[in-house]
């Protein structure tokens, strides 16, 4: 009893030194993709591992687990609560589109919630692997030689900072490998059950380990020896800064040269309240010269509204009995407007104007005497639009030939551009049959050709480069400037117009209240997109760049050719978006292409005979593994046991195998044949004796016979032995 709860205690205070080690673990994690609910991910964890501690039968550990998980996924990406009428067809939908994604190939369009899943999954993995070097083979150095090296890496490769996290790793890894180092030596005495002469080893250690660690904090240190990498590594890969230095992160009016590292700002813009879900607008600009963005040549006009009165834009803007309203305060007030999609007007105290150049669609706040004005708050009102799909397929191509003149300001294009950047945007094109699947085709393109997201690797072109044709046949290294303005470029060669929008991405959403969501907008959310013209449609927007999703929606009207002729219905994009373009970014949850179980059918089918020729090399290896079982098999078994402490257990177990196996090479026991006399037939046909000697200690254990001492140590290494004889 007193042997069982010291091992009690110790697995506990291992699962506690485990679980801080994993929060230093899974918090830079947190960081650097933004997600947040930590706590939440921490619960898991410490679940999981209460489960192992009080070895929780496997079947209800997993009921357990997976039920939490389904809480998860309910309680952070669905609006209604885990018992209710909607949780069963939100879990359906989401299993289905992203089976549907998985099976087509995109999987960069699987939805945060499958993501979430799989990393919980993950972590159940790791968990069971740390229970099994706990108590198996009671070693954790590898898995804290990994923590480290993870969390080293990422302070010096990324904005993390791991001098605390670090610290806390080595010291609690220290004391973890002393505790299992301690444990594996006393296993190895003859008293293993004298707790307090395990501790008298243990606690001097565990108290010179935080000894030399308080000392070694608070003792001076010197520079670093070695020069910081990252330098080095960008110049050898040749994507230095040229003496530019690094930019920092948030909305600039100068775009002319773009392109180099930038560095990360969280400092707090704006915070909107609304029901939904908003892309922040504030400009466009229209002229590529091969390096950055400037404005076009030519007499435009400007628009003054005043205050709480409809505001007209080049946007669609949505039926007017979904209207609702945003509020925004300002952190750093600004003298122009922050636009959302299908803005109908704003409201503000002091009545100021607001002047919209036609150039831009920029809206300057400006008080009655014309002098510019700084809003600390006020309230946009709005009406998304709902785009529908079958007027959007029916943009033809040869409609763009006869668009107004005054688009072509939107097809501009400098004369220095590749020509292989113009025949990739119209090689990409080509073969779609709308404007919209055109648009769409170029805007998938960065996510399926190997383009990575990354802020700080980020070249700037050489002088006479051009910016786009370095990041499309280079590089392929970027943020939001790189992926927007490429396909920008890529459209207009294409013949479609299109203009480079900036402002700031969703933000990051906080609390809410009588369902509103607050939305946070800080420096690093400063971002650029697209918006592109579609004939019949008008001006849309669009999200190129990898890991951030758009906010457009689409209403599948289109009648598909089933019996059925069920409609597939695409979801609204209302997930909470990431810190966006200065940090990591998340994946994007959706896109409004349309997938359905039929197109992956044809994709199957396409490739019957690669399935068939699988199938055959399947059926092949079963049956190769089915007539090598007499081989393989005990090997395994043999591996298995080594790791386990040999005592009556294991050896019950043991002994069940090696009869097995003997059955397979044809030595089973007959009916009616005594142990005994099965064990004499064994080691008669063997040429051994070692049968023998296992089955009288079998005897003690299933007939309750007088146990005597047993050597386990050796009985381990006779069935061993046995069990390689009959391999052989």
């Amino acid at each position: 009893m007193k042997k069982s709860l010291g091992n009690f205690i110790e697995l506990a205070l291992a699962y506690v030194i485990i679980f801080l080690i994993l929060r230093e673990w899974l918090i830079p994690v947190m960081q650097l993709t933004n997600t947040g609910l930590v706590h939440l991910f921490l619960v898991f964890i410490g679940l999981s591992l209460v489960l192992s501690l009080f070895q929780v039968h496997p079947m209800l550990s997993g009921l357990l687990k997976f039920g939490y998980i389904t809480w998860f996924i309910v309680f952070v990406y669905s609006e209604s609560p885990l018992i209710s009428g909607q949780t069963v067809p939100f879990l359906m939908h989401e299993w289905k589109w992203n089976m549907t994604t998985i099976l087509s190939g995109d999987f960069g369009q699987v939805s945060d919630s499958f993501r979430t899943v799989l990393f919980l999954a993950l972590i159940w993995m790791l968990i069971y692997l740390i229970h099994h070097w706990i108590t198996v083979r009671k070693n954790i150095f590898y898995f804290f030689a990994l923590t480290v090296f993870f969390i080293a890496t990422l302070d010096t490769f990324s904005d993390y900072d791991g001098t605390v996290a670090i610290v806390k790793v080595i010291v609690l890894g220290l004391i973890m490998t002393g505790l299992l180092f301690v444990k594996r030596l006393w296993l190895q005495t003859d008293a293993p059950s004298n707790v307090i002469g395990k501790w008298k080893l243990a606690i001097p250690m565990i108290v010179a380990v935080m000894l030399v660690s308080v000392v070694a904090f608070f003792l001076p240190k010197t520079g670093p020896t070695w020069a910081d990498p990252v330098p080095f590594i960008k110049g050898v890969a040749g994507q230095g800064n040229h003496g530019a230095g690094e930019k920092k992160v948030g909305y600039s009016e100068d775009d002319s040269r773009l392109g180099g590292p930038f560095q990360g700002d969280d400092t707090l813009i704006f915070t909107a309240t609304s029901r939904d879900r908003h892309y922040w607008r504030i400009d466009t600009k229209d002229t590529y010269t091969s390096k950055g963005w400037i404005l076009s040549d030519g007499n435009f006009g400007k628009n003054v509204y005043e205050n709480n009165t409809p505001i007209q834009t080049s946007l669609q803007v949505g039926s007017p009995e979904n209207e609702r309203q945003i509020k925004i305060d300002m952190a750093a007030p600004m003298p122009f407007l922050l636009q959302t999609y299908g803005m109908i007007s704003v409201s503000a105290q002091d009545s100021p104007l607001f002047i919209q150049d036609e150039h831009t669609e920029k809206i300057a706040i400006e008080q009655q005497n014309g002098e510019s004005k700084l809003l600390s708050n006020y309230t946009l009102s709005y009406s998304e639009p709902v785009y529908s799909m079958e007027q959007l397929e029916t943009s033809e191509p040869s409609t763009l030939a006869t668009l107004d003149p005054s688009f072509d300001r939107f097809l501009q294009l400098p004369n220095t551009l590749p020509q292989r950047v113009m025949n990739l945007g119209k090689e990409i094109t080509q073969d779609k049959a709308s404007v919209y699947d055109r648009i769409k085709a170029v805007e998938k393109y960065f996510s399926t050709h190997g383009f990575r997201y990354d802020k700080k690797e980020v070249a700037i072109p050489a002088e006479g480069q051009d910016y786009v044709d370095q990041f499309l046949f280079d590089t392929k290294v970027g943020y939001c400037d790189n992926f927007s303005t490429s396909m920008v470029v890529l459209l207009r060669s294409a013949g479609i117009p299109a203009r480079w929008v900036k402002g700031f991405a969703p933000g990051n959403p906080g609390r809410m209240s009588d369902g509103l969501q607050e939305y946070r907008i800080t420096n690093d959310n400063a971002h650029s997109w697209v918006e592109a013209y579609v004939p019949g449609t008008g001006w849309m927007e669009f999200e190129p760049t990898i890991g951030f999703a758009g906010n457009v929606n689409i209403d599948y009207d289109i009648e598909q050719d089933t019996p059925q002729q069920e409609q597939v219905l695409q979801p609204e994009i209302k997930q909470e978006q990431p810190k966006m373009e200065e940090q990591e970014p998340k994946k994007e949850t959706a896109s409004s292409t349309s997938f359905s179980f039929d197109s992956v059918w044809t994709w199957v089918k396409k490739l019957t005979y690669v399935w068939i020729g699988l199938a055959i090399l399947m059926i092949i290896a079963g049956i190769a593994l089915f007539m090598q079982r007499r081989k393989w098999i005990p090997k395994m078994q043999v591996r298995a046991f080594r790791k386990k402490e040999a005592d009556w257990t294991t050896f019950d177990a043991s002994y069940n195998a090696l009869t097995k196996q003997l059955s397979r090479i044809g030595l089973r026991r007959k009916d009616g044949e005594t142990l005994r006399a099965f064990a004499t037939r064994v080691d008669e046909s063997l040429e051994t004796e070692e049968m023998q000697r296992l089955t009288d200690v079998y005897e003690q254990l299933i007939y309750g016979k007088d146990r005597q001492e047993v050597d386990f140590v050796k009985l381990k290494e006779s069935w061993e032995y046995l069990i390689n004889r009959t391999i052989s």
